[in-house]
C-alpha cells in the first residue's frame, strides 16, 4: 500500500495513520476507515496530530484509537493497541473505569482530577494518577457510536507533591524538637505560618496560625518589636540580641529572652517572611541581678562579726555557683543562637522553588544534626548544674566492671566483641564508683569510635606496685588496681598525644563529640590519687590504662576531707598597685572593682602583649600582676615567665577556672587562685605575694 492511497482524514496523524490505514479491519464490525462515519473521520481528523493526549474507542465493541501524544501512555501496550477492543487493552483497570465508560456511552460526560489507578507498567503493578475527560462519540444523527477522551497522566506531580508535604511535615517536626522557641512568619504583615511548643509555653495559648503579630501580641507596640520585624523584612539584614526585655499580656513579670530574626527568601533573593529563635533566658538574668546584689554588699559583710561571717560566706559560695551557672548559660544561649542561625538558612533555602531533592534532604539533615547538637548542649548544662564532691568509697573493681561492660555492649554494638581478662580475685579500690562507671562508659565509647563500630575491646584488671613515669613526672610506689582498656582502631598520632586529655579537644567531626570525655577520665584519675596512661600505635589500636588507689579488704569509704573554715581578708599592708591583665570585659572590670574595693590601686590590660608594653616603660610603678590564664596569644603561664625572666622581684598571681592541673604542676612555681574565687581568697593570695616579694623588685 503506497502513502497517496491513506484516506485525507488519516493523514495528518502521519505514520499512525498510516498504521490505521494498514490495519485488519475485515474481522471487526466497524469495516475499513474509508466506511467510517463521518464523526469518527472528523475527530480523527482534528486530533491525530494534536499535542494534547487523546484517544477514542467505538463500535459495537469500542475498538480503541489514539494519536501521537497519547502513545507513551501505553508504554509495552501500543504495540497492537491500534483497533483493539478497548476493555481487553486495559484490562487491568477495568473495573475502575467501566462505570465511566457507561455513563458515555449512555451520553453522559465525565472529568476527573488526580484519579487513583493501579495499573500494569513495565510489567509490574504501578499506582499512577490521572487527569481525564470522558465525552460521548456520536454520529450525525445524534447517535452515540463511541466516546472520546482526553488524557494527562499525573503521576509525577501527585507523587511530588507528597513528597513535598511529608518533607513539610519532617520539617515542622524537626522544628517542633528545638529545645528554644520557634516561629515562622510571613509577609509584611509577618502573619503567623508556624510555631512551636516552646513558643506557646512562653508566649500562651493565642490565635497565632493566619494572624499578624500586631494581631496576635498588641500588648507590643511600645516595646520596638514590631518596628525590628519591619527592619529586617525591608532591609534583609537579621538581628538577634541577648537578654533583651518583653512584657507579655498575662504576664505578671518581665521576662528576658535571646531572640533572632533571621529572613526568608525566595528564589529571586527577596524577602518573604521571617525565621524567629530563640531562648527564654529570665533564670539566669535574675540569677546575674541576685549575683551582682550581693556582690554590692560583700564589704560591708566580711566585716561582720564572725557568725555573721560565716554566713556572708556561704552566701558567697551560693554566689559563685549561680556566677558559675550564669556564665555556662550564656555560652551555651550563644552557640544556641549560631544554632539557630544554621536553622534558619536552611528552612529559607528548602522553600526555594525547584530546589533539587539532594540538596533539600541535606539542609534537612543540617536541621536534624542541628537539633541533635542543641539537645547535647542542653544534657551537659543539666550534668554541670548537679555535679555532685567526689564520693570514695571501697568498691570492688571486678565486679564493677562486669557490671559495665553489660551497660556497654548494646551502646558499642554487636560488631565490637568485648572481652574481661584477669584473675577471678576481688580487686578492691577506694574512689568514687559513679565516676569510675562514667570513666570506663567514656573509654568505650571512644574505642567505639576509633575502632568504626567493629572490632575487638579488651578490658584487663591487674594489682600493680606503682604508678610508671607519666607526663614528666617520676614512678610513684604505692599499691594501685590497673584498668586497661585496649581497642583494636585507628590509634593515636604521635603528635596528638599530649592533647587528647585537653578539655574540649576532639578528633570527631563536628556534632559527634564534645571533647570532654577523657577530660573527665584524667581528672577522676588524678583526683582520686591515682593517674591514667595511654598508649597508641596509629592502624593498630590504643590501650588506656587506669590506676585507682587500692584498698584492703578491711577498708571503708573514705569521706571527702572539709574545707578549712574562710577567713575574713587580713589588713591591708600597704595601698599596693597591681597590673591586672584580663582578655573578658566582664571579669576584668569585675577583678578591678573588687581589688579597688579591697583598696588597692589598679590598671587593667586586655591582653598579654599590652601587660609587657606597661611593664617595659615603668615596671616599678607595679606591685604585684594579677593575670588571668587562658587568653589569646600569650597566655597567662607564658606571661608569668617572661615576667620572672625580665623583672625577678615582681610578683606574679594567676587564676583560671581551669587549674586544676597547673595546680599540680609545681614547676611553674606562681600563686594561683582558682576560679571563681571568694574576695577573702584573693585578699589572702595577694597580700602574702607582696609579702613574699623578693627585694629589688
Amino acid at each position: 500500500m503506497t502513502p497517496q492511497s491513506v484516506p485525507p482524514f488519516l493523514a495528518a496523524g502521519g505514520a499512525l495513520g498510516a498504521d490505521i490505514h494498514r490495519h485488519d479491519w475485515s474481522a471487526t464490525a466497524v469495516g475499513p476507515p474509508q466506511t467510517w462515519p463521518v464523526a469518527v473521520q472528523a475527530t480523527l481528523a482534528t486530533w491525530l496530530d494534536s499535542p494534547q493526549a487523546m484517544c477514542m474507542a467505538w463500535g459495537p465493541e469500542l475498538h480503541f484509537l489514539f494519536n501521537e501524544a497519547y502513545r507513551p501512555f501505553l508504554g509495552d501496550r501500543a504495540a497492537g493497541a491500534i483497533g483493539r477492543r478497548f476493555a481487553d487493552l486495559w484490562s487491568d483497570v477495568w473495573p475502575d473505569i467501566e462505570p465511566i465508560v457507561a455513563r458515555a456511552l449512555r451520553g453522559e460526560g465525565s472529568r476527573f482530577d488526580e484519579m487513583p489507578l493501579t495499573m500494569l507498567r513495565n510489567g509490574a503493578p504501578e499506582d499512577t494518577w490521572w487527569s481525564f475527560t470522558y465525552m460521548p462519540l456520536r454520529d450525525e444523527h445524534g447517535s452515540v457510536i463511541g466516546m472520546v477522551s482526553t488524557s494527562t497522566d499525573a503521576t509525577a506531580q501527585v507523587v511530588a507533591a507528597r513528597q513535598a508535604t511529608a518533607e513539610r511535615a519532617r520539617q515542622r517536626h524537626a522544628l517542633q524538637q528545638m529545645p528554644g522557641f520557634v516561629a515562622l512568619l510571613s509577609g509584611p504583615e509577618h502573619v503567623f505560618d508556624y510555631v512551636n511548643d516552646a513558643y506557646r509555653t512562653i508566649a500562651g495559648e493565642r490565635d497565632f496560625l493566619g494572624n499578624g503579630v500586631r494581631q496576635v501580641f498588641p500588648e507590643l507596640a511600645d516595646q520596638g518589636y514590631y518596628e525590628l520585624l519591619d527592619r529586617v523584612y525591608a532591609t534583609g539584614e537579621p538581628f538577634n540580641a541577648q537578654s533583651r526585655p518583653i512584657r507579655l499580656a498575662g504576664h505578671a513579670q518581665e521576662h528576658f529572652i535571646d531572640l533572632l530574626y533571621h529572613p526568608i527568601r525566595d528564589d529571586a533573593g527577596a524577602v518573604t517572611g521571617i525565621f524567629v529563635g530563640g531562648y527564654d533566658v529570665t533564670p539566669r538574668v535574675s540569677a546575674e541581678r541576685s549575683l551582682r546584689g550581693l556582690n554590692e554588699t560583700l564589704e560591708a559583710r566580711v566585716q561582720e562579726r564572725s557568725a555573721e561571717l560565716l554566713r556572708a560566706e556561704e552566701a558567697l559560695r551560693q554566689a559563685q555557683k549561680l556566677e558559675a551557672v550564669g556564665q555556662l548559660t550564656g555560652g551555651v544561649a550563644h552557640d544556641f543562637n549560631n544554632l539557630l542561625t544554621v536553622i534558619g538558612t536552611s528552612v529559607e533555602l528548602m522553600r526555594r522553588k525547584n530546589l533539587p531533592e539532594e540538596r533539600r534532604r541535606k539542609y534537612l539533615e543540617a536541621i536534624a544534626d542541628t537539633v541533635r547538637r542543641a539537645s547535647r548542649l542542653t544534657a551537659q548544662l543539666l550534668a554541670f548544674a548537679r555535679r555532685q564532691p567526689l564520693r570514695p568509697e571501697v568498691f570492688d573493681v571486678s565486679r564493677q566492671v562486669a557490671g559495665v561492660a553489660e551497660l556497654v555492649r548494646p551502646l558499642v554494638g554487636g560488631r565490637v566483641q568485648i572481652r574481661i581478662e584477669g584473675d577471678a580475685a576481688p580487686h578492691l579500690a577506694d574512689a568514687d564508683a559513679s565516676q569510675f562507671e562514667t570513666a570506663l562508659v567514656n573509654l568505650a565509647v571512644n574505642a567505639r569510635d576509633a575502632m568504626d563500630g567493629e572490632g575487638e575491646l579488651r578490658v584487663r584488671i591487674e594489682a600493680v606496685d606503682a604508678l610508671p613515669a607519666l607526663r614528666g613526672q617520676p614512678a610513684r610506689p604505692g599499691r594501685f588496681v590497673a584498668v586497661s582498656v585496649q581497642d583494636t582502631g585507628s590509634g593515636i598520632p604521635a603528635d596528638k598525644m599530649e592533647l587528647i586529655f585537653e578539655p574540649f579537644y576532639t578528633t570527631k567531626e563536628v556534632g559527634k563529640g564534645t571533647g570532654l570525655g577523657l577530660s573527665q577520665v584524667f581528672g577522676f584519675a588524678q583526683q582520686s590519687g591515682g593517674d591514667i596512661a595511654v598508649q597508641s600505635t596509629p592502624g593498630e589500636g590504643t590501650t588506656f590504662t587506669l590506676y585507682l588507689p587500692q584498698a584492703t579488704a578491711t577498708a571503708t569509704a573514705q569521706r571527702p576531707v572539709a574545707a578549712p573554715l574562710p577567713v575574713a581578708p587580713a589588713p591591708l599592708l600597704l595601698p599596693a598597685r597591681i597590673l591586672v591583665v584580663e582578655d573578658n570585659n566582664t571579669v576584668g572590670q569585675f577583678s578591678t572593682a573588687v581589688l579597688q574595693d579591697l583598696g588597692y590601686r589598679t590598671h587593667w590590660a586586655h591582653d598579654a602583649q599590652e601587660a609587657l608594653a606597661l611593664l617595659e616603660a615603668d615596671h616599678e610603678r607595679f606591685d604585684l600582676v594579677f593575670s588571668d590564664v587562658i587568653m589569646p596569644g600569650m597566655n597567662g603561664v607564658e606571661l608569668a615567665q617572661a615576667i620572672r625572666q625580665r623583672w625577678p622581684g615582681l610578683p606574679v598571681v594567676l587564676t583560671s577556672g581551669y587549674s586544676e592541673v597547673l595546680a599540680a604542676d609545681t614547676r611553674h612555681g606562681f600563686e594561683l587562685v582558682q576560679k571563681p574565687y571568694s574576695v577573702a581568697a584573693l585578699s589572702r593570695v595577694i597580700q602574702q605575694a607582696i609579702r613574699n616579694r623578693a627585694p629589688g623588685g
